[in-house]
């Protein structure tokens, strides 16, 4: 006889809570030793230095776990850890080690450490069983709530079948699951193959409250979405000039520190614009005359360098590193503008503007490069793609073809994969970027015009000199900033950006 398990698994945005506390806190971590806890697993060295648990990584061996020594059901768990920018880690909690499972493996649900771009941490994994159940695809906030290489803070919330996550008081993943309803909480250091130099994960203040099955929390209010019939083109709006004396500005991204950075290609030069001072420097010369940019979650700056034909990836450390810069075999055209997915890849276009001798391609196309690395043409067809720009949700891509005059629509079936190409807008854009209702902010002429998700022009703002590119940001992502051929300008508004750029930083 065959039995079927049937488990229940949903996986929501996460709004807070209010909660049902039964006990007091307790410390899960003395500070001074690791009484409490028992390694299963792999062979990873875990130790209390200054007070804080530390994982290192030995080379040739699989995942390790520090476990709890006793088992937990419903409980609120809080911690703060700090992870090197290349080891992936996790909490397991509701975790088991059985002997008729996989010979004692560690399964279980993982709150995942993720420093990678993709950033999904606080996301949900099923360590050894189901994968991924919980990701933060589309929850670009949450995303871009980890903090690189400093502490960052936990707070998960098991009740019942309820799964609840937050990162640095950010909400992050929601899950419904009732596979699992008791284990072990436990401190993972990934495997790292054969690498031999070793790499930490640290993890401090760790406490945990239980909470009695009985008096269950609250239901949680439905997530409210931003309703694009509720907008409203604003009447008057203040254009406001941040700098002036440059070239040619491209590229703005809202980055780390509060700052806007853009860039000015005829200079081969990346700007850090202060908005309290007003002022701007040099982040990086020699830029090979990047034009689009974009923060990661992980305070990476990915550049389309078209001058250098490739885009790379500028590291919090300064080192930067090209991620492609041929397709088949030979050169990219003049990298543009690009998009990042949610899942750690990205899109860009790949046109060329200028003399034409030295293209190795006849397609002016736009391309895909998963978390991987690994790249493949998505759109062969356009005259001259040029700006790029992800739905919220991340089910639709929009281009912007000058050649043709159009932006053009695309659905999105997956990583990489398009289809049900329709004509979106009747006006080229350079550059492109989408508000909290999914209003696309286009640059055409002297102005940035406005396309409901539905294709309908709904107004423009105009601009003492033409807009080349267009992105949101500021400390509450309600700022539209434009490049404009020698200038870089701003416009408050009254409502925010949307959620694929690092607008929510």
């Amino acid at each position: 006889m065959k039995l079927a398990l049937i488990v229940f698994s949903v996986c929501l945005f996460l709004t807070p809570i209010a909660n049902s506390r039964a006990q007091e806190w307790v410390s899960l971590f003395n500070g001074k030793n690791l009484d409490g806890w028992v390694q299963r697993g792999g062979k990873a060295k875990y130790s209390v230095e200054d007070g804080v648990i530390v994982g290192k990584t030995v080379p040739n061996t699989p995942n390790s776990f520090l476990c709890t020594e006793r088992d937990y059901d419903n409980f609120e768990l809080e911690l703060e850890f700090k992870v090197h920018p290349e080891l992936n880690s996790g909490v397991q909690i509701r975790s088991n080690s059985l002997p008729d499972y996989k010979n004692g493996r560690v399964h279980g649900y993982q709150v995942e450490i993720d420093p990678s771009e993709r950033a999904w941490s606080a996301g949900i994994y099923d360590e050894s069983r189901r994968g991924w159940i919980c990701d933060l695809k589309d929850n670009t906030k949450a995303r871009y709530a980890f903090k690189q290489d400093q502490w960052n803070h936990y707070r998960i919330v098991a009740n019942g079948d309820s799964i609840k996550t937050w990162i640095n008081g950010v909400p992050a993943a929601d899950l419904v699951d009732d596979l699992t309803a008791t284990g072990f909480i436990a401190l993972q250091v990934h495997g790292v193959g054969g690498r031999k130099d070793p790499i930490s994960v640290l993890w401090r203040n760790i406490k945990l409250k239980e909470l009695n099955a009985d008096n269950p929390q609250p239901a949680d209010k439905a997530p409210q979405k931003s309703d694009s019939s509720v907008f409203k083109m604003p009447d008057d709006v203040d254009v406001k000039m941040l700098g002036d004396g440059f070239r040619f500005t491209e590229g703005p991204s809202w980055g780390p520190e509060g700052k806007m950075f853009f860039t000015d290609i005829p200079n081969e030069r990346i700007h850090a614009m202060d908005l309290d001072s007003g002022e701007s420097e040099v982040y990086r010369a020699d830029s090979g005359k990047a034009n689009g940019l974009v923060w990661t979650p992980n305070d990476a700056l990915i550049a389309c360098e078209g001058g250098a034909r490739r885009v790379t990836i500028q590291s919090k450390d300064g080192v930067i590193r090209k991620i492609v810069d041929q397709f088949e075999g030979k050169k990219l055209n003049s990298p543009n503008d690009i998009t990042l997915d949610g899942t750690g890849g990205f899109y860009f276009t790949d046109p060329r503007y200028g003399n034409r001798d030295d293209m190795e391609m006849e397609v002016e196309g736009v391309y895909y490069v998963n978390r991987r690395r690994q790249l493949s043409r998505v759109v062969d067809d356009l005259e001259r793609p040029n700006g790029v720009q992800l739905s919220n949700d991340g089910k639709i891509l929009y281009v912007a073809d000058t050649g043709a005059n159009r932006v053009f629509a695309y659905d999105v079936g997956g990583p990489g994969k398009l289809s049900n190409k329709r004509e979106f807008a009747g006006i080229g854009s350079d550059g492109m970027t989408i508000d909290q209702y999914g209003n696309l902010y286009l640059t055409h002429g002297r102005a940035v015009h406005v396309y409901s998700p539905q294709g309908e022009e709904l107004g423009q703002i105009d601009f003492p000199t033409a807009p080349a590119n267009v992105t949101f940001g500021g400390e509450d992502n309600k700022t539209l900033f434009v490049t404009g051929r020698t200038a870089v300008y701003a416009v408050e508004l009254d409502f925010a950006g949307g959620q694929v750029y690092s607008n929510a930083r």
